[in-house]
């Protein structure tokens, strides 16, 4: 994608992430003078300590495409699309890791000082979206107009009608929201109680976390507290849980 990156996230391990949102979480807690706890006030911690404003408009989709948010840097505003109002009031979790989606791009991803340049002559600001969310499959198309502020991105602007995130933009942005929403020192404390291996205790801590079940697994797995091998179903307790089993057949 051509966009002036903040960092190069090829290489951003998830523990580089989790120390950014724990930092975010500490600032808020140090603000409000309380220790945050399920479900994270993402909301609250996204406006009052990222800066960024939150606004419900209807976001035109293109036929296949599914937009559910965009960020506006200019502006420093999340918007979610009001189309998609019902799939989010039927899925919190969903809505909610979709605003840390949008914080982790504003946080880790853009060059927030390349927001104001001046514009080449004769080049407007468009105030457009810049996530689309692809309707068949996880793909975030960026079409923030950089070409706005440097001349390396003008002549490429015309080809330039929906950019992909990179794998490695699109996993970094990843690991921030779950990361931000499931801090590891609060889901280490809280499935010491929890049965880990147990589906509905998942899907107990899902709700308890108001994070879609997909978003806890992924997370547990990041953080080695469960294993699932590819294509079961079967939950085990760790990767090492896993290998032991195995061994024992």
């Amino acid at each position: 994608m051509w966009l002036v990156r903040r960092h190069d996230l090829t290489n951003m391990r998830t523990r580089s992430i989790d120390a950014v949102t724990a930092m975010r979480i500490r600032q808020y807690e140090q603000l409000t003078g309380e220790p945050v706890m399920f479900p994270v006030p993402i909301e609250k911690i996204v406006e009052r300590i990222l800066g960024l404003n939150f606004d419900w408009v209807e976001i035109e989709e293109q036929p296949g495409e599914q937009i559910l948010a965009g960020l506006i840097p200019e502006e420093r505003r999340i918007v979610l699309n009001s189309r998609h109002l019902d799939l989010f009031q039927k899925k919190p979790g969903l809505e909610r890791s979709t605003i840390g989606h949008e914080a982790g791009h504003w946080d880790i991803d853009i060059d927030r000082t390349s927001l104001h340049h001046p514009r080449l002559p004769g080049f407007e600001l468009q105030t457009s979206v810049v996530r689309r969310h692809a309707a068949d499959r996880q793909v975030l198309v960026e079409v923030l107009n950089r070409a706005a502020y440097d001349e390396r991105y003008f002549e490429l602007y015309r080809e330039l009608t929906a950019g992909q995130d990179s794998p490695e933009v699109r996993s970094a942005v990843d690991r921030y929201q779950s990361s931000m929403l499931m801090p590891d020192w609060l889901i280490k404390s809280v499935v010491r109680d929890v049965d880990v291996t147990s589906w509905p205790a998942l899907y107990e801590l899902a709700e308890k976390a108001q994070v879609t079940i997909s978003n806890l697994t992924v997370r547990l797995h990041r953080l080695g507290v469960i294993y699932i091998p590819e294509g079961s179903r079967e939950i085990y307790a760790g990767r090492d849980a896993y290998i032991g089993q195995k061994h024992l057949f």
